[in-house]
């Protein structure tokens, strides 16, 4: 049942299909279980499903093969990852084309190597007196697993390469592709299936019970399968290096709009808000006179009972003390800004730290300042208010050189996963269309001015710290 080729090249092949196959789903896919039970689990059902169907069934590796093969890695897919079935489909599509593709490069480079081992081989025997039945044999058989083992290895190398690079081009993993979207993906996967059919059917050809390689006839056509099967494989690359090319055009013009919407409606915001902030001072003056003058009239009465008086009098003057703008950052804007948040953060108990002086605005838009501060403190709020007991968020700003810092710093329950390719944590909501856009913002604002953001997660007395800091660069001054 197996001979010497299926030992040294076919089961090796098996082998190198189930780990790899395995190792691609743990990139693009999420798991059910831990990495390495789903790899093991994997690889033992893979490999013992292939051995079977190829090896035990004999079933052809034609139409009827390939479809087999594409059900049985979807049904594993379905059973040791997380259901997403679109996905599912282009990895399983991916998988089989590009296998498909590369093994025939290989047959290509093993139909070479036989050419030139038998005639090694011959040149050995004929040149070795004494030459037995058994030592021609074990020449023969050690000369044909190196053979096998210089294809496995090329075929290891080539599907390594090809998966890892749709694997890293594969970069929004957390974008929900649609049912059209998807058909552009799978599309140059099943072309490129079809194609191997064919091939197949054009290099192997029996007459008269008889296999007859293409290769033998038309030595030519070694030459094109490998361009052909290189042309295909770069093909299903190109599409995904496209199609990730375009997310990500959508999602910056998606997230300029939303940007230059939040920047509108600030400035509509602050212009309401300036003419209250002007209108609130001058109450607290005339509130302060009348106050002065009621208690000089209220003292000049003689023997009057004035504590009623007086507490009503206290009353007023604390209502005056919390239109009182504390913060004096030196800009009205954000002014309004962190008041807005200190009475938020005394609405859900929460200690909010301010420390906070804005930059001088001939050189640095106040508008982007207040794009960082609104987006920063909203996720601040937003992950303090899901805590239970003390929690704290801190504010403050610094100048280093002619570096500009922000700094928030808050509590937040732990659990935050980092993008690998932004270095910006993703959401955890479901719509990651609307949310997740603060921090992408954010750091559109602080490169404008040749900056970045940067994120650092530590334990601070048994609490998770989440601290953003946010760097601008340009000869700007604090205010005074």
């Amino acid at each position: 049942m197996f001979d010497l080729s299926t030992l040294t090249l076919t089961v090796p092949l098996y082998i190198a299909d189930a780990v790899l196959s395995g190792l691609y789903g743990l990139d693009l896919l999420k798991t059910r279980y831990e990495k390495k039970i789903t790899v093991i689990l994997w690889t033992m059902i893979y490999l013992a499903v292939d051995i079977v169907i190829y090896e035990i069934l004999g079933i052809d590796r034609d139409v009827m093969g390939i479809v087999i093969n594409l059900a049985v890695l979807f049904a594993l897919q379905s059973l040791l990852f997380k259901w997403d079935y679109k996905r599912q489909i282009f990895v399983t599509f991916s998988f089989a084309a590009g296998r498909g593709l590369i093994k025939y490069i290989i047959s290509v480079l093993y139909y070479l190597i036989s050419m030139l081992t038998v005639g090694i081989i011959e040149r050995i025997i004929s040149s070795s007196e004494g030459m037995t039945l058994e030592r021609a044999n074990a020449v023969s058989t050690t000369i044909l697993i190196i053979q096998g083992m210089i294809c496995v290895a090329v075929y290891v190398i080539i599907l390594c390469v090809y998966l890892k690079t749709l694997s890293r081009k594969y970069i929004y993993k957390g974008y929900e592709t649609s049912f059209g979207e998807n058909i552009f993906l799978v599309f140059p996967c099943f072309a490129a299936l079809c194609v191997s059919i064919t091939m197949r059917i054009l290099i192997l050809r029996f007459s008269e019970g008889i296999g007859v390689l293409v290769y033998e006839q038309v030595p030519e056509t070694m030459f094109w399968v490998i361009v052909i099967c290189i042309l295909l494989l770069g093909t299903i690359i190109a599409t995904m290096m496209l199609f990730q090319y375009l997310i990500e055009r959508n999602e910056d013009s998606r997230k300029q709009v939303i940007l230059e919407n939040q920047v509108e409606q600030l400035h509509r915001e602050i212009e309401d808000i300036e003419e209250i902030y002007s209108d609130l001072r001058g109450l607290k003056h005339d509130m302060r006179s009348h106050l002065n003058n009621i208690t000089q009239y209220v003292k000049g009465v003689e023997n009057g009972d004035t504590r009623e008086l007086d507490e009503y009098i206290g009353q007023i003057e604390d209502t005056v003390n919390r239109l009182d703008f504390s913060s004096k950052s030196g800009n009205p804007i954000t002014d309004i800004i962190i008041y807005q948040r200190q009475q938020e953060a005394r609405k859900h108990s929460i200690s909010f730290d301010v420390d906070f002086v804005a930059p001088n605005t001939e050189q640095i838009d106040i508008y982007d300042v207040a794009v960082i501060l609104n987006n920063a403190l909203d996720n601040a709020f937003e992950a303090c208010r899901g805590l239970d007991g003390h929690r704290e968020i801190s504010l403050k700003s610094y100048m280093k050189g002619t570096l500009f810092f922000i700094e928030i710093e808050n509590d937040f329950d732990g659990s935050v996963t980092m993008d690998r390719e932004t270095g910006l944590p993703i959401t955890s909501k479901k719509d990651k269309r609307v949310h997740g856009i603060g921090l992408s913002n954010i750091q559109k604002c602080a490169r404008k001015y040749m900056g970045d953001v940067d994120i650092e997660i530590r334990s601070d007395g048994g609490r998770k710290r989440f601290m953003l800091t946010v760097m601008m660069s340009g000869k700007i001054s604090l205010q005074k």
